[in-house]
């Protein structure tokens, strides 16, 4: 009796000791993973309806500890990208970037437009801001401002 206790005690404790290091990136992996499937591109559809700027499919990504960066592959100016930043599965903010211009030689865009969007934690949206940054001011607008100002980009797209 005592072997079989000790066997079954040995066994539980090995897969512990295998699995504690390695218990990390596995959740890491499956909270990305939640998030991608939850607040990508399934998510366009809700974005609409609360005016936000849906993700495109054909952006590149990149995941970090506790975001991910959805990023426009082509060109210097338009929607830049889009940051998710979350806890476990739980969306907490959206920050989207929109380049209005673009300095080749520093390499650093000129005049961008923030919009940062927060989440609640029963992940409704709790405020949605809106600042314009270039190198010598940065401002909080107003929603029709910023929409304003996002409706040149797409002028200027379709010369």
């Amino acid at each position: 009796m005592n072997k079989t206790l000790f066997r079954n005690l040995f066994i539980v404790l090995s897969f512990v000791v295998i699995l504690l290091p390695i218990y990390p990136s596995i959740r890491s992996y499956f909270s990305k993973t939640c998030i991608i499937e939850k607040y990508g591109v399934n998510y366009n559809g809700q974005r609409k309806k609360l005016g936000l700027h849906p993700l495109p499919a054909s952006w590149g990504r990149r995941n970090l500890d506790s975001c991910i960066i959805w990023y426009n592959p082509s060109g210097n100016t338009g929607h830049r990208w889009k940051n998710i930043y979350f806890k476990g599965c739980s969306i907490k903010k959206e920050l989207d970037l929109f380049a209005f211009g673009y300095d080749a030689e520093k390499r650093q865009y000129t005049k961008v437009l923030e919009v940062t969007t927060d989440y609640d934690l029963q992940e409704k949206v709790l405020d949605i801001r809106y600042k314009v940054l270039t190198a010598s001011y940065n401002k909080q607008i107003e929603k029709a401002e910023a929409d304003s100002l996002i409706s040149t980009l797409a002028l200027n797209d379709s010369k």
